[in-house]
């Protein structure tokens, strides 16, 4: 306490009081004051920051990050969706005749080649076969169609489920107790033209309905030359081929294709561009012939 004392004569001798014991001692204590004071807030300051660290510290350190990810993302989500709009609404124009053409092929040969040859796309118990009367032919058609739409979904364009069970309508899926399930041929040959996908398992006993891949196809070029084919004038004229650049033509020949459901010897339909979603879909937009 020395240094106290020491301070305290020096600080009264500049401010011209006598020292004396009751005005030392007086002084001493309020700088004894002042500096315990000083020290309790130093201590205060040092406990409230250690206090902070010791919070923060234990507080999850992914936290910010994960925030942070969280608005990339959204940003980057934003920009995709603002991207895929714009591709969808201008896509076709970036594009030549040939890279349209080879976006529909390539669309084409995604959904062909995304299930194995003969893959069953609708199945009866072998117990219907004794007793094919009770079956509707309507709850065999919707079966299939709904199994199309849950296996490939927007693949295959709205127009086309339209079509397959125009189809099916008009030439109806039967049991049969010899053949047993069958697609029977009623002579509509318009309709009939979207069988050229499907096959049955077996001749007779069958039970399945299965699904085609082993046909070859290629790109037809109908805007300049398939169109103007007097044997194919006819057919896919839904179209402003002069004008509208969303349609391109898929041809599947079926000359040596061995089916057991007849098919015509060559099919052509239609590939569309959905802007919306921004891919190519197979249409229920079909001609052909032998």
């Amino acid at each position: 306490m020395k240094i106290f004392e020491r301070r305290v004569e020096k600080e009264l001798e500049e401010k011209g009081i006598q020292p004396t014991e009751a005005v030392k001692k007086l002084e001493h204590s309020r700088q004894v004051l002042h500096v315990v004071i000083g020290v309790l807030a130093i201590l205060v300051l040092a406990l409230g920051a250690g206090l902070l660290y010791f919070h923060n510290k234990n507080q999850p350190q992914a936290t910010p990050t994960v925030v942070s990810s969280t608005k990339e993302e959204t940003n980057q989500q934003a920009k995709t969706t603002e991207s895929t709009v714009d591709m969808g609404a201008d896509h076709l124009l970036k594009l030549s005749a040939k890279e349209r053409a080879d976006e529909a092929t390539a669309a084409f040969k995604n959904w062909y080649t995304s299930f194995k040859n003969d893959t069953p796309i609708l199945e009866i118990n072998e117990e219907l076969l004794k007793n094919p009367s009770g079956t509707s032919p309507y709850d065999l058609q919707e079966k299939l169609v709904t199994n199309m739409k849950d296996k490939f979904g927007t693949l295959l364009a709205d127009s086309y489920y339209k079509s397959l069970r125009d189809a099916l309508n008009a030439n109806p899926l039967t049991i049969d107790s010899e053949k047993g399930l069958t697609w029977t041929y009623e002579g509509d040959a318009e309709n009939w033209l979207i069988t050229w996908l499907f096959d049955t398992e077996k001749d007779t006993k069958n039970t399945k309905i299965v699904l085609r891949n082993d046909f070859p196809y290629e790109w037809c070029d109908w805007r300049n030359k398939g169109r103007y084919m007097e044997k194919f004038s006819n057919i896919l004229t839904n179209v402003d081929w002069d004008n509208d650049m969303s349609y391109e033509v898929i041809g599947v020949d079926l000359t040596n294709s061995n089916k057991k459901i007849h098919s015509s010897k060559i099919v052509f339909f239609e590939m569309y561009f959905d802007e919306d979603l921004s891919i190519w879909q197979l249409t229920g937009n079909l001609g052909g012939g032998e």
